[in-house]
């Protein structure tokens, strides 16, 4: 009977890639932080901060309003997606030329770029041409994406939920 040897050999072949991902993530993480503790006038004019950006950001109360709002968001977004990608799921035929169709349109959004999908709900918010902002216009909600900030918002998390379910 052929016993197998046992090596550590193989570590070998991994070592130049952990090399590149080091040498490519590590080497701008520490550029990062050291400007991050550097005020930069010019090219040659830096000035040592210290930990003086760090507390300004921290008691900064518009970025505590920012970081609760995202903190929503994503609380929202999650308790949205999941028990509808989950309900979506099992709706989907298992079974005939039916699985083939419904896997290419719940993939379609995904092959869209973030950009065009901010594109696509603007025209789709718009009071005058959009879909959505019409119709919600003709039931009498007043929807305007571009000037009031909680419709942004609420637009922003739709939009997000029908990207990614």
């Amino acid at each position: 009977m052929l016993s197998k040897r046992k090596t550590q050999k193989a570590w070998f072949l991994v070592l130049p890639v952990f090399l590149v991902v080091a040498f490519s993530a590590v080497i701008p993480l520490m550029t990062v932080v050291n400007y991050s503790f550097q005020d930069i006038m010019g090219p040659h004019q830096r000035v040592f901060v210290g930990w003086e950006w760090f507390r300004e950001v921290l008691q900064n109360t518009e970025l505590h309003g920012a970081f609760f709002r995202q903190l929503l968001f994503s609380f929202l977004v999650l308790l949205i997606q999941i028990p509808l990608g989950v309900g979506v799921a099992l709706l989907l035929p298992t079974k005939g030329k039916r699985v083939s169709v419904c896997l290419i349109l719940l993939a379609m959004p995904l092959l869209i770029p973030h950009n065009v999908v901010g594109m696509i709900w603007q025209i789709l918010g718009r009071g005058d041409i959009g879909l959505l902002g019409y119709t919600l216009k003709m039931l009498g909600i007043n929807y305007n994406y571009a000037n009031n900030a909680s419709d942004a918002w609420w637009t922003v998390l739709v939009m997000d939920v029908w990207h990614w379910l």
